[in-house]
């Protein structure tokens, strides 16, 4: 029994070990894809894509309702961290085919149907550009600037805030004994907002760095 629970921990990290070298691998092909092509080094290019990141966040996001229900994608596992990626570029797709069927359509499509093929390939070249060009890159970022979030996610500490008179009031207390939203009270955790933080973080780190590389 011990042997075979030794062999499945040996065959998860080595899992992990790979899908890292495969994030580092593909970080490594995009820096020479964009040197050799593109005249750029990819970091140069990933430091001032902050519109095309954003617009991208914004597509999954909507299908979503936010990125921050899925805390995975600040995970420091890359094999976790990967799977949570695969599952926000896979969303927007399905809810897009699923009003598209036939038997959910309360009436034909018409004439919307040439405008929806372009947007529909547009959002597919999107989660494509997003999985090959930000996915890489942003396991790394994360990986820095993700580190408040993972710790606000593993802490079990209450926060609560509330304006009161003018002055801002905290309070830490119990989670079972939260404050009640109609007291003026909100969570000032962070615990909530993961993915949100980390993105915050991150734009920061981008725009210095862009600074620097320009």
């Amino acid at each position: 029994m011990r042997e075979v629970s030794n062999e499945s921990s040996f065959r998860a990290r080595l899992i992990i070990a790979v899908t890292f070298l495969g994030l580092l691998l593909a970080c490594t092909a995009n820096a020479w894809l964009f040197h050799t092509y593109f005249d750029r080094t990819y970091l140069q290019w990933y430091a001032n894509a902050g519109p095309f990141i954003a617009l991208a966040t914004a597509a999954f996001g909507a299908a979503w309702g936010g990125l921050d229900k899925n805390p995975a994608l600040v995970s420091a596992n890359p094999l976790t961290y990967f799977g949570a990626c695969l599952q926000v570029a896979g969303l927007p797709l399905f809810a897009v085919g699923t009003h598209l069927r036939s038997s959910n359509r309360l009436k034909p499509i018409g004439l919307e149907i040439l405008p929806l093929f372009f947007l529909t390939l547009a959002l597919t070249l999107a989660v494509f550009a997003w999985l090959l060009f930000i996915v890489p890159a942003q396991y790394f970022l994360f990986l820095i600037v993700g580190s408040f979030s993972r710790i606000a996610l593993t802490s079990s500490a209450q926060i609560s805030s509330r304006i009161n008179s003018g002055q801002i009031e905290l309070a830490e207390t119990d989670p079972a004994e939260q404050q009640k939203p109609d007291d003026g009270w909100w969570d000032a955790s962070m615990r909530t907002k993961p993915v949100t933080l980390a993105s915050a973080f991150g734009a920061a780190l981008l725009f210095m760095l862009s600074l620097l590389l320009d």
